[in-house]
């Protein structure tokens, strides 16, 4: 692929393509399904999955991406294919994959813009390492036990017990028998990334960020900007363009459309999709149908 793209780079006389990758973050993963030293000479990115460090599947309350390990916290169950504790770290996982070889450049650093949840055996064991029974609830609008996108877990700290895990450098919060350990725009910001001089960083997902600024807020993306402002760069703006004018030999006549354009159907409706009452030929994705509660298409 790597000559292919060479080729077609020098007929084109265009920047070559590149060549990336989503990997494992787990080291047993690292040491048994990567030739390392291959990847490394012939892709540009890779970008390792460094979220989903923790989960509701192991029994017990851990941050979903702890950067180092924690004294508060023994860790002594293991993630990742039985790989040992250590593995359930960032830090750990990208000196995994820098040890055999791999520059630092080349490495993308995945932050969650959602929150793992857990539910309390007992809510008034929160700490670190707490039992637990299973899954958090599901939140409203993704609808999956056990994780809160950011624009749900918003909701969910109000009223809740925030705290700051310093060893770990990740927040978590409690509030019931609900626990969620997440990342936010402090845990965006810190050095870490900047320090090691990694390539860069990714976001699973943009969409599960405050998209709209409603939920959140002040202002939409709260996690990316966090992220950009960490890395020293700033989203590119975007270039308008004047409506053409148009000419007509018709005479003018008054409109009654709305004062925005289009047929009013808007006008009062809060941010979302709905069905339009003249046109059904918009269709959702085969197997989704339009859910209400959410204003999305979803599973039927």
């Amino acid at each position: 692929m790597h000559e292919a793209f060479e080729q077609e780079s020098t007929r084109s006389k265009k920047p070559r393509l590149l060549i990336s990758a989503a990997v494992s973050a787990g080291t047993g993963a690292i040491e048994t399904a990567y030739q390392i030293p291959k990847m490394s000479r012939y892709m540009d990115l890779i970008s390792m999955m460094t979220c989903d460090l923790r989960g509701s599947w192991e029994g017990f309350i851990g941050e979903d991406t702890p950067v180092y390990s924690s004294k508060a916290s023994g860790y002594m169950l293991s993630c990742f294919l039985m790989t040992p504790s250590s593995s359930c770290l960032q830090d750990y996982a990208v000196n995994s994959w820098k040890s055999p070889g791999v520059p630092a450049e080349k490495l993308i650093v995945v932050f969650g813009a959602y929150a793992h949840t857990f539910t309390l055996t007992n809510p008034a064991n929160h700490g670190l390492d707490a039992p637990t029974s299973g899954p958090g609830t599901a939140g409203p609008h993704t609808q999956e036990a056990g994780t809160l996108a950011y624009l749900e877990f918003c909701c969910f700290l109000k009223g809740a017990t925030d705290m700051w895990n310093d060893p770990q450098e990740a927040p978590y919060a409690y509030k019931g028998n609900q626990w969620m350990g997440y990342d936010n725009s402090k845990s965006f910001a810190l050095k870490w990334l900047l320090k090691n001089r990694f390539g860069g960083a990714m976001v699973w997902a943009i969409d599960r960020d405050d998209f709209t600024g409603t939920f959140c807020g002040p202002g939409k993306y709260l996690l990316m900007k966090a992220l950009e402002s960490a890395l020293g760069v700033s989203a590119p703006q975007e270039k308008t363009r004047a409506p053409p004018s148009l000419t007509s030999n018709k005479a003018s006549s008054r409109s009654s459309s709305s004062p925005g354009g289009g047929s009013g159907f808007c006008t009062g409706k809060s941010n979302g999709l709905y069905p339009s009452p003249t046109s059904k030929r918009e269709a959702c994705q085969e197997g989704l149908v339009f859910d209400t509660s959410c204003s999305c298409c979803n599973w039927a």
